[in-house]
């Protein structure tokens, strides 16, 4: 495979932020001359009734992507959401399944409330006309969605880096490692290139970000166990 290096830009986030910041790199490499704080202000963290953060959904996310006028196609792996007979089935029938759906789904870490969320930001995309693929994700997709431009995508935190579980402590504001007691989590990224068999990573994380490289199945595994928390996705532009 020939080496691609789309020079997307390095944006540090803050705390579950990694979505808003991943956007910000994909729109700067874009042309498009956004802060995080911009984007954070179209596009929030959401938090829980007791003050935990959320992070963001990322339905929401896409669909700012469409506003800021690129046509926009999510590609997941999800089968707690969406199912894979779907693939066939025009926007709208989408839509109606997926408000029959909602009844039936719980989600590990969300209350009701905040799930709905989730579940708004992906009527929201499909309503504004988004684009949901149902492949089966391999190296071979994501190199060829690659060779077009950088790809937001979702991961799990913990299997990408080697890292412990963690916790969320209320009264100091700080994720704590918790290899016990804690839950893994999801974390945003782009993927900004492929060289010498290995894909390279813009990651936004203030512990391990930076410019990195991954092996190929690496990343494919960090892919699919975002499934974990139900964000097992991929998001590709077009201008």
């Amino acid at each position: 495979m020939k080496p691609i290096n789309h020079k997307v830009p390095l944006i540090k986030q803050g705390l579950q932020e990694c979505a808003q910041a991943s956007a910000t790199e994909m729109l700067q490499f874009y042309g498009k001359n956004k802060s995080i704080d911009e984007v954070k202000k179209e596009v929030p963290v959401y938090v829980s009734s007791d003050g935990k953060p959320l992070g963001t959904s990322l339905g929401h996310i896409a669909s700012y992507f469409i506003r800021q006028g690129f046509a926009t196609t999510i590609h997941t792996t999800d089968l707690q959401i969406f199912d894979r007979t779907w693939g066939n089935l025009s926007n709208i029938e989408i839509i109606g399944k997926l408000k029959e759906r909602k009844k039936y789904i719980s989600h590990p870490s969300y209350e009701q409330p905040e799930f709905d969320v989730i579940l708004d930001g992906y009527l929201q995309f499909l309503n504004i006309g988004g684009q949901i693929n149902f492949p089966i994700i391999t190296n071979n997709y994501i190199y060829e969605l690659l060779s077009r431009g950088p790809i937001f995508a979702v991961v799990n935190y913990q299997f990408l880096n080697s890292s412990p579980k963690t916790t969320f402590n209320i009264e100091s504001g700080e994720i704590m490692d918790a290899d016990l007691a804690g839950n893994t989590g999801t974390h945003s990224i782009v993927i900004s290139g492929f060289h010498e068999e290995k894909y390279i990573i813009t990651d936004p994380d203030y512990k391990y970000g930076g410019i990195r490289e991954i092996d190929q199945d690496h990343l494919l595994g960090s892919i699919y166990l975002a499934e974990t928390d139900y964000d097992n996705l991929l998001i590709t532009l077009a201008q």
